[in-house]
């Protein structure tokens, strides 16, 4: 599986706009849901405070990567969320009475 490669520095942009389909878009609802929602921007690739290593940030709510072509951030974004969420990157758990989990 190849690696996909993105640049510190980077940073995705999510947008509700992006997230919603186009009829609920026109919904009067909209209007205000996206002044209590504005978009948001992050870096793709943050540092973990203790250990100093780089890993990546990133979530299916992204829309595109800022100072990429739209369709070439979003196919970047899709190869990341491939690539992250394989087998050997993701938590299962098994649910017991008791137990607390936090994301």
């Amino acid at each position: 599986c190849r690696r996909p490669q993105v640049r510190t520095g980077r940073t995705a942009r999510r947008t509700l706009r992006a997230e919603l389909p186009l009829p609920a878009r026109r919904h009067r609802l909209f209007r205000s849901a996206r002044n209590v929602m504005p978009p948001v921007t992050w870096p793709l690739v943050r540092t973990h405070a203790g250990s100093g290593r780089k890993f990546l940030f990133i979530g299916a709510h992204a829309s595109h990567i800022e100072g990429r072509p739209v369709a070439e951030g979003r196919m970047l974004l899709a190869e990341l969320l491939e690539h992250a969420t394989q087998r050997q990157f993701v938590y299962r758990h098994r649910w017991q009475v008791g137990d607390l989990v936090m994301w």
